[in-house]
């Protein structure tokens, strides 16, 4: 049962605007255990959230440790180094191994810990891309079968699922309903973005499926492969997400997770809820949680307005979301400081939309119920939250390419 202290329930009035809540927390790039996604869950049922995105599988770990996949948990939920550093960049290599994953049985009872909440639990699988902790258990997964390591190195890799090797697909097809049902999902998010196609144009197995399919456009392989998995989960009548730098024009019947508007995307995702595809807005540089205060000032995320320019069809957007990954995200005080008053704005954004209430007036309750909210005070300075001109040329370089604990530091200074 739900525990009492948790049910003070009148911070949100009337009926949201969304019906769809989210926050996505990854697991992957950095393990976080079972405590701190209860926690997690604690605060998005207090905020009203209530989709909570489980992105525990990606390059740099596969966070599941399945009975029936024993090189899983073998192979795939440790690496032995790490990358450190600022935005994106490989500033050093720390050579400490890092590991953890979620037994079979802790991933039932979150499941139900969420369920008591209110919250739908929406596991995502990283495919075909982002799959090289999984390649690294099961080599015979990838266009060249060779045996790599889990890397611990961020950013776009060149590992990719062998979409024309039918061994390989079934097998992922079974992985993939195997964990539909550990989650009891009602929902799945199957990746496809940030595909990097080398091996598959150079693969025998790729070319000759492309020729079988009729085709000659690399991209139709993509579409093959989600068309193969949306089906197996339709099937079980399991609702699919895809980003929306995978989607395809053709892909009509599943939801539109967008995140990224760089290179005519936004264009693209507006067509799309305009010719009446579900879709979920998330744009990376309002809602990433893991970006930087001096990247995203946390009045830019609250003054976010989820209908895209353009989009004359708002009721096929049927929500929001805000994802936290975390490459530069290692303990509980960065979680914390990076995203629980993040997350505060996203529930007054999907609840009354754009109807919410004034900048001051939120920051003045956000304040008074922060300790309420997330079981700690953390009291984060306004000059931290939305720096002004002159902060920014001081340590913008610096917490983006350098350090990206600075903010954190400086927060920790300003109390005391």
């Amino acid at each position: 049962m739900v525990d009492e202290s948790l049910l003070k329930r009148e911070l949100f009035q009337g009926e949201p605007v969304y019906g769809y809540r989210g926050a996505m927390l990854d697991v992957s790039r950095h393990f976080f255990g079972a405590d701190e996604v209860r926690r997690l869950l604690d605060i998005m049922y207090r905020l009203h959230l209530n989709k909570f995105h489980w992105h525990f599988a990606d390059d740099q770990g596969f966070r599941i440790a399945l009975k029936a996949y024993p090189r899983l948990e073998e192979i795939a939920t440790k690496r032995s180094f790490t990358y450190y550093g600022g935005f994106h960049k490989k500033n050093f290599r720390d050579n400490t191994p890092h590991a953890g994953f979620y037994t079979e049985e802790e991933v039932r009872d979150l499941v139900a810990y969420a369920t008591e909440r209110g919250i739908e639990v929406i596991p995502e699988l990283g495919m075909p891309g982002h799959s090289s902790a999984l390649i690294a258990a099961y080599p015979e997964l990838s266009c060249s079968g060779e045996q790599i390591e889990v890397p611990g190195n961020f950013g776009v890799l060149e590992n990719t699922l062998c979409i024309g090797n039918d061994d390989a697909m079934r097998f992922v097809e079974g992985l993939l309903l195997a964990l539909a049902d550990l989650f009891s999902a009602k929902t799945f998010h199957i990746d496809f973005d940030e595909v990097r196609l080398t091996h598959l144009e150079i693969c025998p197995k790729c070319q000759a499926k492309m020729k079988e399919l009729g085709t000659n456009r690399i991209e139709d392989l993509k579409l093959y492969a989600k068309n193969l998995f949306r089906d197996s989960l339709k099937r079980r009548n399991i609702k699919v997400i895809v980003y929306n730098d995978g989607m395809d024009a053709a892909d009509t019947s599943v939801i539109c997770f967008h995140w990224d508007s760089r290179d005519q995307l936004g264009e693209k995702t507006v067509q799309w809820i305009n010719d009446g595809q579900q879709t979920i807005i998330a744009n990376c540089e309002y809602l990433y949680m893991d970006y930087p205060y001096v990247k995203t000032p946390f009045k830019k995320t609250y003054g976010f307005n989820p209908v895209l320019n353009g989009v004359n069809k708002p009721e096929n957007i049927i929500g929001v979301e805000a994802p936290l990954w975390t490459e530069s995200v290692t303990s509980h005080a960065k979680l914390a400081f990076n995203a629980y008053y993040r997350l505060a704005a996203l529930a007054e954004i999907g609840w009354f939309g754009e109807n919410r209430r004034p900048y001051s007036e939120f920051m003045k309750w956000l304040y008074e119920n922060e300790a309420y909210l997330f079981g700690e005070k953390l009291n984060i300075p306004e000059h931290i939250l939305n720096p002004n001109p002159s902060r920014l040329l001081q340590i913008e370089e610096k917490c983006l390419m350098e350090d990206m604990d600075c903010e954190l530091e400086d927060a920790k200074k300003a109390l005391f």
